[in-house]
């Protein structure tokens, strides 16, 4: 049985016993073998998969080389499995870090007179039916729930439903005959939505897996839009696989027209293929986003989807919201002042009353003026309560109907002041009201607009006798008009500490800050003014500001072009908000967006990097990719910097592992027209690949050049093509002189050479190898390598590591008989010592011509 005071701890544990937790499977930690399967589905190991088929299905069954693909097949899937599944358990762990509280009613004990009930917070997972919890304004609906009581609810079922216009919801009864669609019924709250406005009282009815949102999470979960991160690297691998398939195509062609055997020439290409797909790079990649994650989460930033840690580095963009985010979030009220400008204690009460009568949380602005009146040891409301209009983001303002001493009905009306004034046709003077006259009026916006270029955030009081009977059905426009202005408040809300540090930290990285805000302009420019906010400036040298309704008049043109230019875009809604974030995102930029309240929630879901902090509402928390421990904002430098690491480091792999595989495949061709055998056995093209795979494994822990990380960069394919157009023949020169010394030096003419072939089949080898794995030093920087710029130690052992055992696998008899291999010519030794002293000195001069020509390097 439930009762409207709440269950008691006893009935509390025993239904937790009999229906759990309240958490959705589908949120809990994937299975293992989910995760395995995961693990094989991407484009590479699918064709890794076919050319394996391939190498046993055809007549000259090679079982050496499916041992080998098989080998790299599982060990790519088991590394990556092994990340993913310790990434997915450091997601569940995140969430369960941070804290999700609700308030409940519990029964007060009897022998207390005052309340039936008592609230108090607990766990979303300790929600069990028949709880009875309080709603309140950025609240996420813990769980299905049935509606009470409400004032003025409005609920946001974007989440669900995908619609961006919230709906009112109210307590009662629905006929049947309504026949109105689950979503749409008004007295029900689903769990997984949020409460954008008003305030409600609910009876939990169903939680966990018996809410109605686990019987589509999956579904919903699968539509989630590709992250800019997916689409580049979705693009880059399309761009490999069909590069591949000319390639292999173009050997498929010379070797059989030289040979005449094409069931040889067939399987030869295969073996291309395996040679030229980057077999590990989902691998590797996914490994530097997991070190990217952990390195976050050290400096105070909690990653929810991978994804986020390459998408902080690329951030050109930050908007930011003003209240909480850059200043203290420490609202005091400065003065209360009637219209002539002296400081009022009525004023102060109808602002007081107000503020207390709202019920939920109190904001900042409520807050402020609770305590301003404990200091007075002045408590009193000016009347009883007759109904509450909560605060709306949309109209900026809050109202409360009080019984005033002469027995009617007195409307109270607080919110920004452009909005109240706008309402009022009167103005309090004294004990005289009197019209608000235009002169009256402008008089009133100058003092306004100067305490906000003081920086000083003003709110109007207005009032209105209402007739009777009051029908709290009214809507807020019919009760909100033709009021009396009484007067102005005056709050201030100081920069945060680190704010100006801060920017200028981020401002020198490259990225761009601007304040979206609901507030006023002449704040929001006076805070950029006081942190040194940097951007394009008006012609008198003024920070540039767009608000609201000015936008609203714009073309889509004009639209993209002011939010492009504009330092500050005020008084913004909601949706607003995320209408200049999707404009930002329309030019190309990366953008960031740093906020903490419900407000904020549609600019978060559509940037490319959501940011929030661990005490931001539950919603905005939902929205985020990042969340950071503290309210540090040089916490989100730190982040940049470490997502610029995690890119560079990934580009930097891609880079050379494409172009080193275009090189070996341009050699391949060359060689195939030229020679009469195969300059290396297709089982050694697979490991040496393999083994070069190995070495890059230590790419993640590789550090990245200063001049790298001080500017945000992209994805690009058409980069990403030239960098292995300009690369690639540069390998194949050495390949070449190596193919030269076998033909003119060691005499190796003929394929009937038994001694001759696996000998210079084992020079490639070594020289195909170390060129790869050494040149790594020179291309991971754009300094002069050792010398200005030296590796991590990680890839300095690796290097070594894999270098050794490549140069020793000729001499172990029974790996070097599997591979083909046997033991090279001495003097080849000083042959390759001058080949790689050669190679990187040339490879140092184009990289330079590069750089010089193209302005860029990884």
């Amino acid at each position: 049985m439930s009762r409207k005071e709440g269950l008691t701890p006893g009935e509390v544990c025993a239904r937790e016993k009999l229906v759990g937790s309240n958490i959705l499977s589908v949120k809990e930690k994937r299975p293992w073998w989910k995760l395995l399967l995961s693990s094989i589905g991407n484009p590479f190991n699918s064709l890794l998969v076919a050319l394996m088929v391939l190498a046993v299905a055809t007549p000259d069954r090679n079982w050496v080389n499916f041992g080998v693909v098989v080998l790299m097949l599982s060990l790519s899937c088991c590394a990556r499995f092994i990340q993913e599944f310790r990434a997915n358990l450091a997601a569940v762990k995140l969430q369960s870090g941070v804290e999700r509280l609700i308030q409940v009613r519990r029964p007060r004990p009897k022998r207390v007179a005052t309340s039936s009930y008592l609230e108090e917070s607990v766990e979303f997972k300790r929600l069990v039916p028949g709880d009875v919890v309080m709603l309140n304004p950025g609240d996420n609906v813990p769980a299905d729930c049935l509606l009470l009581e409400t004032s003025r609810l409005h609920i946001s079922r974007s989440s669900l439903t995908g619609e961006t216009m919230p709906q009112e919801k109210n307590a009662g009864t629905v006929s049947d005959k309504l026949g109105k669609a689950i979503f749409d019924l008004p007295n029900i709250a689903f769990m997984g939505t949020s409460v954008v406005s008003g305030t409600g009282v609910a009876i939990v009815i169903s939680t966990g897996d018996q809410a109605f949102i686990a019987s589509i999470r999956e579904q919903l979960d699968g539509k989630q839009p590709q992250s800019a991160f997916d689409a580049g690297i979705e693009r880059v691998s399309y761009m490999l696989i069909g590069f591949m398939v000319v390639m292999v195509a173009v050997v498929l062609v010379i070797r059989g027209m030289l040979s005449k055997d094409w069931a040889h020439a067939a399987q030869f290409s295969l073996t291309v293929a395996v040679g030229i797909v980057p077999e590990m790079l989902p691998t590797i990649i996914n490994a530097n986003l997991v070190r990217g994650a952990s390195l976050l989460k050290r400096k105070g930033l909690l990653v929810k989807p991978l994804a986020a840690v390459q998408n902080l580095g690329t951030m050109s963009i930050l908007c930011s919201d003003k209240t909480g985010t850059l200043t203290k979030d420490e609202m005091t009220l400065a003065t209360a002042e009637d219209c002539s400008a002296v400081e009022s204690n009525t004023v102060l009460r109808m602002a007081y009353t107000n503020a207390f009568y709202q019920k939920g949380k109190k904001n900042q602005i409520d807050a402020a003026l609770l305590r301003k009146q404990e200091e007075r040891a002045e408590k009193a409301c000016l009347d009883d309560l007759i109904m509450e209009i909560p605060f709306e983001f949309e109209k900026r303002r809050s109202s409360v109907v009080v019984q005033s001493q002469a027995g009617r009905p007195l409307l109270i009306c607080k919110g920004a002041f452009e909005e109240v004034i706008n309402l009022c046709t009167d103005m309090q003077v004294g004990d005289r009201t009197v019209h608000l006259a235009a002169a009256s009026r402008q008089s009133l916006f100058a003092r306004v607009h100067t305490l906000n270029d003081d920086g000083y955030r003003v709110l109007g009081v207005a009032t209105r006798v209402l007739p009777l009977p009051v029908n709290e059905d009214t809507s807020d426009t019919e009760l909100c008009k033709e009021m009396v202005f009484e007067g102005i408040l005056t709050f201030l809300d100081p920069p945060r500490d680190d704010a100006a540090e801060a920017i200028a930290s981020l401002q020198d990285l490259g990225v761009r800050v601007k304040v979206l805000t609901g507030d006023n302009a002449r704040i929001a420019t006076k805070l950029c003014r006081t942190l040194n906010v940097q951007g394009t400036q008006d012609v008198d040298g003024s920070v540039i500001a767009f608000t609201g309704p000015q936008l609203e008049q714009m073309t889509p043109a004009n639209f993209s072009l002011a939010v492009q230019q504009a330092t500050v875009l005020a008084k913004l809604t909601p949706s607003q908000k995320g209408d200049v974030v999707r404009a930002l995102k329309s030019t190309g930029q990366a953008v960031g967006m740093l906020g903490d309240g419900m407000n904020d929630c549609i600019a978060l879901s559509v940037a490319d990097v959501g940011i929030s902090v661990k005490n931001a509402v539950t919603a905005a928390q939902d929205c985020a990719d990042v969340i950071l421990t503290e309210k540090c904002l040089n916490i989100i430098v730190a982040g940049v910097r470490a997502g610029r690491l995690v890119h560079g480091n990934s580009m930097k792999y891609i880079k050379m592992v494409t172009s080193s595989n275009f090189g070996n495949v341009l050699s391949i061709v060359i060689a195939s027209s030229w020679l009469p055998y195969q300059p290396m056995s297709p089982t050694q093209i697979l490991v040496q690949n393999l083994l070069y795979d190995f070495s890059q494994m230590a790419i993640p822990w590789d550090r990245m050049d200063e001049s790298y990380l001080s500017g945000p960069h992209r994805w690009s394919v058409w980069d990403l093509l030239r960098f292995i157009v300009c690369f690639g023949p540069t390998s194949s020169v050495i390949d070449i002189t190596t193919f030269c010394l076998g033909w003119f030096f060691y005499g190796v003419r003929t394929a009937d050479d038994m001694v001759g072939v696996p000998m210079v089949n084992t020079h490639w080898f070594w020289q195909g190898l170390l060129t790869q794995v050494l040149i790594v030093h020179v291309l991971r920087t754009a300094d002069v390598p050792i010398l200005r710029s030296r590796s991590s130690w990680v890839l300095a052992l690796a290097t070594v590591t894999i270098m050794s055992v490549g140069v020793a696998l000729p001499y172990i008899p029974f790996l070097a008989g599997m591979i083909g291999l046997v033991k090279p010519a001495y003097s080849f030794i000083g042959f390759l010592a001058a080949e790689l002293v050669v190679y990187c000195a040339m490879v140092q001069v184009v990289k330079m011509v590069y750089a010089r020509c193209f302005g860029a390097w990884i």
